[in-house]
This record gives C-alpha cells, structure tokens and sequence, in this order.
C-alpha cells in the first residue's frame, strides 16, 4: 500500500475522522484510523461503537495512489504528526503488513500498524429517504440547543436530543430537567411521523465538522442509528432508546414580568457577575428588579466577595419588586444561544421557569429553573 496525499488536506481530514476514535485502552484497534486506498479514492473510518466517520478522497492532484491495500494506524500518533509536519507532500507506505513510513520533506516516522483483521466492519449504507438540511442551519440548530442535554447517565434518555419530525416541521429538544432549549425549524420536503433520540455528544462532535455554508447534510434513520452524509463524509451514531419525556406542560401559559434587554448589555453583566466565583455548578447570579429599568445583577461568594452590576432594560412590563437566582453557567448558556441583539426574559416567579427567548426569533426557546436562595 502506498500513496501521496497533500499535507493540509491531510490535516483537515484527521480533524474530522478523529471524531470517531476510541481512548479506551482495552480495545486498541478502535483508537487507529483504517485507511485503505483503492484504484479511484482513499478512504478513512474510525469507531469507537458509539460513533463512526468515514471521509473519502478522490484520486487526483491531491491524492495519488500508486500501491492499493489498507491497514490501521495508531491514531494519536498520525493525528500528531501530521500536524507537526511541514511539507508540502506527505508519503505514506506500509512495508511487510505492519510498518509504517510517513515521510514529508525532512522529517520521517515509522509506525507500527494494528491488527486490521480485529477492526470492526462499519456499514455505511444508505437506502432510507433521507431527511435534508442545510449545513449551516443544522450546525445553528446543534449549537443551539445540545448544550442542555445531560452529562449525567443517571436518566440515560436525558443525554440525548429529541428529534420530532412531522411532515414539514422538525422540533428539536434537550433538557437535564432544571433547564431546556427547544426549536422548532421548517425542513424542505414532507415526512411522516418520526421521532429519534440522538446523543448530545455525538451531535455537538458533528457541529464540529458542519461548516456554515448552503450545502446540504441528509439525515438517514437506519435500524437502531442515525447516519449523517455530508459532503465526502459519513457520519454515523447510535440512538438513545427510550421514550423521551413530554415537556409540553412545562412551558409556562402566563408571565407576571417580562423584560427586554441588549444582548451585549445582560450577557456581559452576567460575565462580570460570576467573577467572584469557583465553580460553575455553584455559581448563581442573583436578579433584582426594582420600582425603575435598572435592573440589579449580583454574586457573592464568603470566600472572595461581591460583585453587583446594573443593566438598563429596554423595556420592562411591570415596576414592583421582585427577586429571583439562576445558575450562572446555564443562564450563560442559554443567553449565549440566542443570536438575536435583543433578549426577553419572562418571570413566572420567583422560583418557577423563567423562559428566554430572541425578539425576532421566536421558534427558540430556553426554559430556566431558578436557584432556592432568597
């Protein structure tokens, strides 16, 4: 097996197939690439069974095979050297089944390869009609609501994102039960009834490799996985099983105060806000709502001190007293996911969900659940 392939092409092509490498020792040959090089393209698979990513290469000026044949690499280490290397060319040769010679300008590295019999068969075949969007309005619609799924695996089904998808509508929520993004987005064709639960994690790895462009990403649901097709590359997960708990009822039906803010303005008083603070899991900003628009932001903390800011509201429905406290990373969180220059915020207590949403864009929605203080 031999081939050529251009360095920078090379780079950008183990940035986003390492999305699929294991880092668990016990079964080393999920933390190696399988490259193999045929007459017309080089093809590159990772797994580590939760995700797997295949990225094709034609042959041409950039790619040149002049031996077919595949192995598996140590992954860690052709990543690092790849990104370490400064030639324009990278030669790749695999000598007796098992050594490896990398070679570029000056610099030459001999790996030794893994078993490739041991490295699991990944199908990537797509037969399914497949669901469409745009590379730039999924990769928006991950950023936006993924951060608020659960890292904890006590509730499995809460590490996922819900995927409703109903003739040309697709609602899209994660919540860990004490916040919750939600957005509803138009999609081009119609589709029957289909729900899914997706990783998180898998999901925000896939935002990594979406750029912001027109270009389409398909949406295949296959048995018990999900796989995305997106320019040259594959990108397939497993499905969270389990019926994903019903949020509806929780979006509260009136508000007892609503207030506008620039985003600018309430996301870098609550920056300042959380300084005094040592951990995000235990910072909380505190809100103070007087008889005028200025608007009262504080953190305190016994070990380092206090911080008070104030922030001038645009707009505010109703001047009476009122207190009310948020984690300071969810508030963040959920604040930095709207990309709108204004942000309402609408109170339905004291210590009941606050809900935030962008003026102009409406089909987004971050529910918050305030912090027992006062």
């Amino acid at each position: 097996m031999k081939f050529s392939i251009d360095r920078e092409l090379l780079q950008q092509t183990l940035v986003d197939v390492s999305k699929g490498l294991s880092d668990k020792k016990p079964l080393p040959v999920l933390t190696g690439i399988k490259i193999e090089a045929t007459d017309e393209s080089l093809i590159f698979t990772t797994t580590n069974k939760e995700i797997s990513v295949q990225i094709t290469l034609n042959a041409g000026d950039n790619v040149i095979i002049e031996e077919t044949g595949y192995c598996v690499v140590p992954g860690k280490y052709f990543v690092e050297i790849a990104k370490k290397i400064e030639g324009k060319l990278v030669d790749f040769t695999v000598f007796e089944e098992k050594t490896i010679k990398i070679v570029s300008e000056r610099s030459d590295f001999t790996l030794i390869a893994y078993d490739k019999e041991f490295f699991p068969s990944v199908n990537f075949d797509s037969k399914n009609e497949p669901i469409s969007f745009e590379s730039k309005s999924l990769k928006q619609l991950i950023r936006q609501t993924a951060f608020a799924a659960a890292t904890s695996e006590s509730r499995i089904i809460l590490t996922s994102v819900n995927f409703a998808i109903l003739k040309q509508m697709v609602i899209v929520t994660a919540t860990d039960s004490f916040r919750l993004a939600r957005k509803e987005q138009e999609i081009e064709t119609g589709y029957s009834k289909t729900i899914v639960n997706i990783p998180s994690k898998s999901l925000e790895e896939l935002g990594k490799i979406l750029d912001d462009s027109s270009d389409s990403v398909n949406m295949y649901l296959i048995d018990k996985t999900i796989l995305f097709k997106y320019k040259n590359i594959s990108f397939l997960t497993r499905l969270v099983e389990g019926n994903y708990p019903d949020t509806s009822s929780l979006f509260p039906k009136e508000k007892m105060l609503s207030i506008k803010f620039k985003k600018a303005d309430i996301v870098a008083a609550v920056d300042r806000a959380s300084l005094f603070t040592n951990s995000d899991n235990l910072s909380v900003v505190k809100f103070n709502v007087s008889a005028s628009k200025t608007i009262e932001i504080s953190s305190n903390s016994t070990e380092i001190g206090k911080v008070v800011e104030e922030v001038e509201a645009l707009e505010i429905s109703s001047n009476f007293p009122f207190q009310t406290a948020f984690s300071t990373k969810y508030l963040n969180d959920a604040l930095r996911a709207i990309d709108d220059s204004i942000i309402e915020i609408n109170f339905t207590g004291e210590i009941k969900p606050a809900v935030i949403k962008g003026e102009k864009t409406p089909e987004l929605t971050q529910l918050l659940l305030p912090v027992r203080v006062f």
